[in-house]
């Protein structure tokens, strides 16, 4: 393995990262599968084949097999050398090359698996009319003598220039007796569009990583590319189920497993290190479309396998795992998984347990239980629940097909109980178009329902199963029936889940199955008290399962405080003033929903900032993430979804998007959407508090185009909810007056009376006044402050002025002048007398205002500068030789102790950036 980089790069640009668990084998010679099975057993390796061993296949999957070439994949890393040993056993059976598996970075499933092929350079070099495209150089040694001798003679079969490799790998070094022996496959060549196609003869010795390597640093630009000839592991075709009877098996696309479209298994059939545990009547051991973990036990008698003794196992065996792909029978909704069968003797409450424990301790992920009886010790059998569900593993159970209360252990909290679904997706009842006259069981404990009736599975082997019909008995049955046919098509999609999300819990497994379901019949689904994944019924629980959404599912979420994990309804705090939603005066990407003081101030008169922050918390990644905010009054005890979440209006206050929508949210990460509350809704949030006594309240949304949980919610415009879904929040929002809690004033003078410069800087540091005090720097004092300070402009010299400036109080003309000038729509010359003035009006307020660290608020005609960073930058236009008033404004927090001791400095510089003033300001808290 060591020849083989970490890492490659794609003709795409993506990244192609070595799987370490995986080879292809090619051989000189055709090899006969039983020899190469031999073979791989010997060396703790397996093949890989269209069910996935190690890792989830899809629908139409091909493994790229040929007579001499094999995939292979081991259960554990392989190292340099296991490596060499399987190399020199495969010796032994013709190998020609060992190649690694590279996984392309952006895909997913094993069609990211793609070959690089070591052996192979596909050369593009640059057109040299009349003339060979190299000379090859004399090369010092004999090292590459033989490099470019393989061409002599080849390339003129095509009428393609002879190329020598050898000039471009004088530099390198290789071992002795290694260097590289190349040759041209000039047919290949003519049809790659100027590419050239050239074999490494001995990629054992070195690669075509290496010599691309080498090629790329050509000095000469004799080189124009250098490509690898890139493999498939999966042959590239699409295709639905080979399966016989697949066409019959209409259950497997009504919960989207399989159909038209992207599927559940367009994203995983399970995989092979996933067992589920079937405690049934044992399963048939010998059937051809099942893969078993081990042949399990007969619970009866533990020296015994778990073979049938009864039909019922193997065609529950079926729907959770019978082989997808494999040209014959069915496919279960897990077909890459492994079962383990459990065969009970007595059917006795001894028995459960014993199966329960048995699983449990030989590795199981799921068990499935499609049975149910009252007459049970649950005392006896509740211990192994307990301890099933410690380890982690799913449970699933059948409510029974009573048409009535729900049977144990589906009644136990820690099991999914499993309805039954009819073919026009209600609960089958009595009633049902399919004129059977039983009726699924339901009730408080019901967690989803799957379909039961008229479903295809396997059986025993001949006339031993249920099909013992003459003439057609056989090792299949297309009308299995009942919760025990519903209970395994969960089970197979806990299976899949656990096979690409194998880090979520038992509990997070069965919380994705319910919040993925879809609400489907003519039953209504509602929010009640107890059920947190969503809208439930009695009778369908959560709804009908969905494989597509289950192992698609996204949870983008809002937290309503820091503890909310995405549990519904959350009960854990304060959610109306510590959700993730956030207010700042300045963009300045603080976010702390925790403190009030950072969080809920709006402040009036300039913009304001928000900050919804959207996690998520679901196994997939999120997408087409969009963000929306409304700010309205609150007025009642709820507020109704969508309206006050949507709509615009007078009482319903829309911030600005910034940025509110999001391609993509990975799993486990959140973002931050951002809103600006304009200066002028700041006004009008500002006139609910003082006019009407409202307290203004921001509501947020989030939604995915893959976050089911919320798309299946059953929210009208009419129903008041309470905005503890977690793709809504709210946060209670106060609105302050900064100015007029200003009462600590220290006033300054700004600019200079020799200072001709039109801009300066102020620097403001506040570093040592705490950050919830607020600080004001006011522009446009009226110079009150200053009663001996005349700041009018002084006169100046017209001669001084430039065109558009006004420098004096006042100009008189000695001479008569005339001055062009434009008067409404008209331009032309107006004459002034000897004698007249014109005045100037006094120029006292500086101009054009750029601040970092803070921003500006308006109030009436003043201007006013909020200092939030430890130091702000004001710089200001203004006019030569101008002076103006100024102050800093504070309030210092009532809860200050005696003694504390605040400074504020302030530094001005001039338009070349040095300090030419400054005052500063002790506050000592008396």
């Amino acid at each position: 393995m060591n020849n083989f980089p970490r890492q490659l790069t794609h003709a795409s640009g993506a990244p192609m990262l070595l799987d370490p668990t995986r080879l292809l084998l090619v051989f000189k010679q055709p090899i006969e599968r039983n020899n190469l099975l031999r073979m791989l057993s010997e060396l703790d390796l397996l093949l890989e084949d269209g069910a996935a061993e190690l890792e989830q296949a899809v629908p139409g999957e091909v493994v790229n097999h040929s007579a001499t070439r094999a995939f292979v994949q081991s259960r554990r890393a392989i190292t340099q050398q296991r490596f060499e040993t399987i190399q020199t056993t495969a010796l032994i059976f013709g190998l020609s090359f060992i190649a690694p598996v590279y996984r392309l970075a952006g895909e997913s499933g094993r069609r990211a698996l793609v070959v690089p092929l070591p052996n192979v350079l596909v050369v593009r070099l640059r057109e040299q009319v009349g003339q060979q495209t190299q000379q090859p150089p004399v090369i010092a040694g004999t090292q590459l003598a033989q490099v470019g001798q393989e061409f002599q003679g080849v390339q003129s079969l095509l009428g393609l220039p002879q190329v020598d490799f050898a000039p471009f790998f004088a530099a390198a070094t290789f071992p002795a007796g290694a260097a590289p022996r190349i040759q041209e496959v000039p047919e290949k060549s003519r049809y790659l569009n100027g590419f050239r196609y050239f074999v490494i003869q001995n990629p054992e010795q070195v690669n075509a990583y290496q010599l691309r390597a080498l090629l790329q640093r050509d000095t000469t630009r004799q080189i124009v590319d250098v490509q690898f000839e890139t493999l498939p592991m999966i042959k590239p075709t699409a295709a639905v189920p080979t399966d016989a009877l697949f066409s019959q098996q209409w259950d497997m696309v009504r919960i989207g497993a399989a159909g038209p479209g992207t599927t559940g298994w367009d994203i995983s059939i399970g995989d092979a290190t996933v067992v589920v545990a079937v405690l049934d009547e044992g399963v048939d051991l010998s059937h051809p479309d099942l893969r078993f973990a081990s042949n399990g036990v007969n619970l009866g008698n533990l020296s015994l396998p778990g073979a049938p003794t009864g039909n019922h196992g193997t065609a529950v065996a079926g729907i959770v795992g019978a082989l997808i792909n494999n040209a014959l029978g069915i496919a279960g909704v897990a077909g890459g998984t492994r079962i383990l069968p459990l065969a009970f003797d007595t059917w006795s409450d001894v028995e459960v347990a014993i199966g329960i424990n048995y699983a449990r301790l030989h590795g199981a992920d799921v068990i499935n239980m499609s049975f149910g009886f009252n007459g049970w010790s649950q005392a006896i059998i509740n211990p192994a629940i307990d301890a099933a569900f410690a380890a982690n593993i799913v449970l699933v159970a059948a409510t029974h097909n009573h048409n009535g209360a729900i049977t144990y252990p589906a009644t136990h909290p820690l099991v999914i109980a499993v309805g039954a679904s009819d073919e026009v997706d209600n609960r089958k009842s009595p009633t049902s178009p399919d004129m059977e006259g039983w009726g699924s069981n339901f009730g408080a404990q019901i967690s989803v329902v799957a379909p039961g009736v008229h479903i295809p599975t396997t059986d025993r082997l001949g006339a031993a199963g249920y099909n013992t019909t003459p003439g057609s008995a056989g090792d299949f049955m297309l009308t299995f029936n009942g919760t025990s046919a519903a209970t395994p098509h969960v089970a197979g999609l806990a299976a899949l889940i656990r096979a690409i999300y194998p880090t979520l819990t038992n509990v997070q497994i069965r919380t994705l199955i319910e919040r993925s379901a879809e609400k489907v019949g003519t039953v209504a689904y509602n929010p009640v008290t107890g059920y947190p994944s969503g809208t439930w019924n009695q009778e369908m629980g959560y709804g009908r399962i969905n494989v597509m959404r289950a192992l698609d599912a996204a949870d983008v979420i809002i937290k309503d405080a820091p503890a909310d994990t995405g549990t519904e309804p959350f009960a854990g705090g304060n959610f109306w003033a510590f959700s993730d939603i956030v207010v700042r005066i300045t963009d300045d990407g603080v976010f702390v929903p925790g403190d009030p003081l950072q969080s809920k101030n709006v402040e009036r008169g300039q913009p304001n900032y928000v900050y919804i922050r959207v996690t998520n918390n679901g196994p997939r990644e999120a997408r087409n993430v969009s963000v929306t905010a409304r700010i309205t009054p609150f007025i009642g005890l709820q507020f109704v979804y969508p309206h006050d979440f949507t709509v615009v209006d007078a009482a319903h206050v829309s911030p600005a998007p910034l940025q509110t929508t999001f391609a993509s949210i990975p799993a486990g990460t959140s973002v931050l959407a951002r809103f600006r509350i304009e200066a002028a809704q700041t006004e009008t949030l500002y006139g609910w508090v003082a006019g009407q006594n409202w307290h203004p309240c921001l509501l947020a949304t989030v939604v995915a185009d893959n976050d089911y949980a919320f798309s299946t919610t059953a929210l009208s415009g009419t129903t008041a909810v309470t905005p503890r879904v977690n793709n809504l929040a709210q946060r209670n929002l106060s609105v302050i007056d900064v100015l007029a809690g200003a009462t600590a004033t220290l006033p300054f003078i700004a600019g200079h009376r020799l200072n001709a410069e039109r801009s300066m800087t102020l620097v403001i540091d506040r570093s040592r006044l705490p950050q919830k005090t607020p600080l004001l720097l006011s522009l446009d004092d009226d110079g009150s402050a200053f009663p001996l300070v005349d700041f009018v402009p002084p006169q100046r010299d017209p001669d001084d002025m430039e065109q558009d400036e006004c420098g004096a109080s006042s100009l008189v003309f000695l001479e008569p002048t005339r001055i062009q000038t434009r008067l409404g729509c008209s331009s032309g010359i107006m004459t002034l007398a000897r004698g007249s003035r014109f005045d100037c009006a006094a120029v006292t307020q500086p101009g054009a205002v750029e601040v970092i660290g803070g921003d500006v608020i308006v109030r009436g005609n003043r201007r006013y500068v909020s200092i939030e960073a430890s130091q702000v930058v004001v710089r200001i236009q203004k006019a030569p030789n101008q002076i103006y008033a100024m102050s800093l404004k504070t309030t210092i927090a009532a809860g200050a102790e005696t003694g504390e001791q605040y400074l504020i400095q302030i530094a001005q510089q001039n338009a070349q950036g040095t300090v030419v003033g400054g005052a500063a300001v002790v506050y000592v808290v008396a």
